[in-house]
């Protein structure tokens, strides 16, 4: 209870920080950067190698598809919380059918039906709502964010309909499995950002401000920019 104080009234004083000051959380944000580069080299990378040489690329294809399959549930929540119809009938269908047809979601055989992925995040819920973004966030372990988001993250965990089924220990296993598995997708990026000799955090700094449309820094409207995956 105490850290969850401790982050909250953090999550506050960055929203009420000096206007003038484009990034009133970067003191925080470089010692986070630097526990989640430090994790990277001696956790993550490691598991993501493993994951990687382990697995045939066929088989590799296989989980990543599965992956996406489960986020189709956390999709139809958002549909259906910003009142899009559409959007959540076709991302509750596409994950019944890929489900079972599909083999759990290892064949999009919704795609195939006429029925394509309908991403919808946090981020484009919020987005919808006029919640303004914030500041720059770089979370432990979490990663990169804004006070906006991060605010909203933890909701998100309890956002997906199939975590009740199942129950806690899924949540978890997914969220490790999405990070392993997308730490081995974009491994040859990743290692060549982590060894430039240039500012890190400013790099992914722009770079979080470019993947997610944000024009700059203290912007409260995201551009049309599609937003990625959660």
């Amino acid at each position: 209870m105490k850290k969850i104080f401790t982050f909250s009234l953090l999550l506050l004083t960055a929203c009420s920080g000096d206007p003038n000051n484009n990034d009133p959380m970067e003191e925080f944000n470089r010692e986070s950067l630097e526990l989640n580069v430090q994790i990277d080299k001696s956790i993550l990378r490691p598991a993501a190698m493993t994951y990687k040489d382990s697995l045939h690329d066929e088989v590799e294809n296989f989980i990543s598809n599965v992956l996406l399959n489960l986020k189709e549930p956390f999709y139809f929540v958002n549909h259906t919380i910003t009142l899009n119809g559409e959007g959540a009938t076709s991302s509750l269908f596409r994950f019944v059918i890929n489900s079972t047809i599909g083999v759990l979601g290892m064949l999009d055989i919704a795609e195939y039906m006429g029925l394509p992925r309908k991403k919808m995040t946090h981020q484009d819920t919020l987005k919808k709502m006029e919640v303004p973004t914030g500041d720059y966030l770089v979370l432990p372990i979490l990663g990169f964010s804004s006070t906006r988001d991060a605010i909203a993250e933890p909701i998100s965990w309890f956002m997906d309909p199939v975590g009740y089924f199942i129950g806690f220990p899924y949540m978890v296993l997914k969220a490790a499995l999405l990070a392993v598995s997308d730490r081995a997708e974009n491994a040859q990026a990743m290692d060549s950002l982590l060894e430039d000799k240039t500012d890190l955090y400013s790099t992914t700094k722009n770079i979080y401000f470019q993947r997610y449309g944000i024009k700059k820094q203290n912007e409260d409207e995201y551009s049309d920019s599609p937003t990625p995956d959660s």
